[in-house]
């Protein structure tokens, strides 16, 4: 069985300002967020999605592009270049949940065996798939969704698939 690797979302968000050619105050200004938010991440910082969208939304990126950014060793950052990862397949929080729902269901997995995989608490598990509480999901908590359903972030975080 795979070990469950935290992402680093603070590469991705480094990478993008970088290749934004902005600096980061004007970048955080763009994106509407503090320039301390960006100044102070760390390695293991743990975005809201409703951040990723804003710093996505900044540069015209998708969603999972900043996922996929996320999830490549630093060697391989290299390899990616920004016309390759611009693309517009935007997922609304709502539409995330309802993934979540989704992909669920599609495996034959109860809430409770998603409980006891993925280590959220059943009750959220219940609520965001009622969309409850879409707008304060943690990348932490869709990485251990994405790892319980054997996918990659880039993938959870792409539009509904029939």
């Amino acid at each position: 069985m795979n070990k469950f690797v935290p992402n680093n979302y603070h590469k991705a968000l480094l990478f993008i300002i970088e290749h934004s050619g902005l600096s980061i105050e004007n970048f955080a200004k763009k994106a509407d967020i503090s320039p301390s938010l960006i100044r102070h991440a760390t390695k293991d910082w743990n975005p809201k999605y409703s951040t990723v969208e804003k710093i996505c939304s900044t540069v015209n990126i998708s969603i999972s592009s900043f996922f996929m950014i996320a999830e490549h060793n630093a060697g391989q950052l290299e390899s990616i270049t920004m016309k390759f990862v611009i693309k517009k397949e935007e997922i609304s929080p709502s539409e995330l949940c309802q993934k979540l729902k989704t992909v669920r269901t599609n495996l034959n997995l109860s809430e409770s065996q998603i409980a006891k995989k993925s280590g959220i608490n059943k009750t959220n598990i219940c609520n965001r798939e009622h969309s409850k509480i879409s707008n304060q999901i943690l990348c932490s908590t869709l990485e251990k969704y994405a790892f319980s359903f054997g996918l990659k972030m880039s993938d959870l975080s792409k539009k509904l698939y029939k």
